[in-house]
C-alpha cells in the first residue's frame, strides 16, 4: 500500500486517462458496428448485433447494479471491497440467466439467440470488471481503468476481425471477445487492483447483502428502465420494421455514443470529491461542482455534435458507403438523443451521490412512459427519425423533471 506505483493520481490525470481509455474502447466497440456492416453480404448482421446490444443494455444495468457510483461515493467505506465483489458475484450471474431467458423470449430465430447469448458473456466480464474500476476509482488510479480499457478496445477490434473472417459466425466473433477480455480481468485488472485495496476475496453476509439490495434497488430500477427507454424503442422498431431496417438506424446513430462516452467520461472523477464534499458538510461546494458538471456535459457533448454534423455526411459514406447516404439525415437528431442520454446519465448519478435514489427511478420512469406512448405514433408518422423524434420527447421531459429535482435538492443543502 506505501509502493509508489500504488500513490494517487492528480484529479486531471485521472480525468485525461478516464476520458482516454473510455473513448477509446467505445469506439473500438462502434468500430465493431462499422466493421459487421463491411464483414457481411447486407444489413442482417448489424440488425442482430444491434438487437443484442439492447438487450445489453438492460443486462449491464442489472449486472452492475449500478453500484458504482454507490461504490465510489462511500468515502466513509461502510463496505469494503469484497463486499461489493461478492455482490457484483452475485448481480452478475444472476442477471445473466435473466436476460438470457428474455431474449430467448423475443428473438426471432436461433441465430439471433446466439448471438444475444454469446454478447451477454461479453457485457457480463464488462460487468464484473466495473467494481474493480471502482476500486481503481476510489484510489484515484483511472490510469489502470485507461489502461485496461484500451488493451480492451484493441482486441475486441482484433477478435471481431478473426472471427468474422475465420468463421463468418457472429457469435463466434463476439465469444472470442468475450475469451480475450476475460483475460484481461484475470491478468490485468485483478493483478493490478489487488494492492491499492485491503483485499479482493469476495465476502459479504446474508444480511448486509440484503442491505445493499435494497438502498441501491430504487437506482438500479431507474437505470434499468432506463436502459428500456433506447432498448425498447429499437426492439419494437426491428420488430415492427426488420433486422435490415433497425441495422441501418443502428448504423448511423452508433457513432453518437462516442460524444456520450466522452461527455460522461469528464465528469466521473469529479463524483468522489462532490460525495467527500457532502460528508464534510461543504455543500455549497457541492453544489457548484455540481451544476459545473451539468454544464460541462451539455456544452461538450452539443459542441461535438454540432461539429459532427457538418461532417456527416461524408463520414458515414466513407464509414459504410453509398448505401447509407438517403440516411443521412438521421445523425443530427440521433445526437441530440445522445446529448439528452448524457444529461441523464448526469443527473441520475448526482441524484445518487445526493442519497435521492428514489428520484432516480422517477425521471427514468418519466422518459420511458413517454417514449411507450409516443414510439408507435412517430414511427409510424416518420419511419426511422421518428425513433429519434419520440426519444428527443422523452428526455426532455424527463430532464426538466430532473434538473427541478436536483435544484430543489440543492437549495435544501
Amino acid at each position: 500500500m506505501n509502493d509508489s506505483s500504488n500513490r494517487s493520481l492528480g484529479i486531471r490525470a485521472n480525468i485525461a486517462w478516464n476520458t482516454i481509455g473510455s473513448v477509446f474502447y467505445q469506439g473500438c466497440l462502434w468500430l465493431m458496428t462499422v466493421l459487421v456492416v463491411r464483414l457481411s453480404a447486407d444489413y442482417q448482421n448489424s440488425g442482430m448485433l444491434a438487437f443484442a446490444m439492447s438487450i445489453g443494455n438492460i443486462y449491464t444495468a442489472l449486472g452492475t447494479y449500478t453500484m458504482r457510483t454507490y461504490q465510489v461515493s462511500d468515502v466513509s467505506n461502510q463496505n469494503s471491497a469484497g463486499n461489493y465483489i461478492a455482490l457484483r458475484f452475485i448481480t452478475v450471474t444472476s442477471s445473466y440467466f435473466l436476460c438470457a431467458a428474455y431474449g430467448l423470449a423475443i428473438s426471432g430465430n436461433v441465430a439471433t439467440l446466439l448471438v444475444i447469448l454469446a454478447f451477454l458473456l461479453f457485457k457480463a466480464d464488462e460487468a464484473f470488471v466495473n467494481v474493480l474500476y471502482g476500486c481503481d476509482q476510489k484510489a484515484m488510479r483511472l490510469d489502470l481503468v485507461g489502461k485496461s480499457q484500451i488493451t480492451r478496445g484493441c482486441l475486441v477490434v482484433g477478435l471481431f476481425v478473426m472471427g468474422m473472417l475465420c468463421f463468418d459466425n457472429l457469435a463466434i466473433a463476439l465469444s472470442l471477445i468475450f475469451l480475450g477480455c476475460l483475460s484481461i480481468t484475470l491478468f490485468f485488472d485483478v493483478r493490478n487492483t489487488h494492492p491499492i485495496v485491503d483485499s479482493l476475496h469476495p465476502s459479504i453476509t446474508r444480511a448486509r447483502c440484503l442491505h445493499l439490495l435494497k438502498v441501491c434497488f430504487p437506482s438500479v430500477a431507474g437505470n434499468v428502465i432506463g436502459g428500456l427507454v433506447i432498448s425498447i424503442a429499437r426492439q419494437y422498431f426491428g420488430i415492427a420494421y426488420g433486422e435490415s431496417a433497425l441495422g441501418i438506424y443502428a448504423s448511423v446513430a452508433t457513432p453518437c455514443v462516442i460524444i456520450q462516452v466522452l461527455a460522461q467520461n469528464l465528469y466521473t472523477p469529479l463524483l468522489g470529491p462532490i460525495a467527500e464534499s457532502l460528508e464534510a458538510n461543504e455543500h455549497r461546494e457541492a453544489v457548484s461542482s455540481s451544476l459545473r458538471l451539468l454544464a460541462l456535459v451539455g456544452g461538450v457533448a452539443l459542441g461535438l455534435s454540432a461539429l459532427l454534423s457538418l461532417f456527416a455526411s461524408p463520414l458515414l459514406t466513407a464509414l459504410y458507403g453509398d448505401s447509407i447516404v438517403p440516411y443521412v439525415g438521421l445523425l443530427p437528431f440521433a445526437m441530440l438523443v445522445t446529448t439528452e442520454v448524457a444529461l441523464n446519465y448526469v443527473l441520475s448519478d448526482l441524484l445518487i451521490v445526493y442519497k435521492r435514489m428514489k428520484q432516480t427511478f422517477v425521471v427514468n420512469g418519466i422518459a420511458f412512459a413517454i417514449m411507450a406512448i409516443t414510439v408507435i405514433p412517430c414511427t409510424t408518422l416518420w419511419y426511422m427519425n421518428g425513433l429519434n423524434y419520440s426519444l428527443i420527447i422523452a428526455y426532455t421531459v424527463s430532464a426538466v423533471y430532473g434538473l427541478t429535482i436536483l435544484f430543489h435538492t440543492t437549495r435544501r443543502k
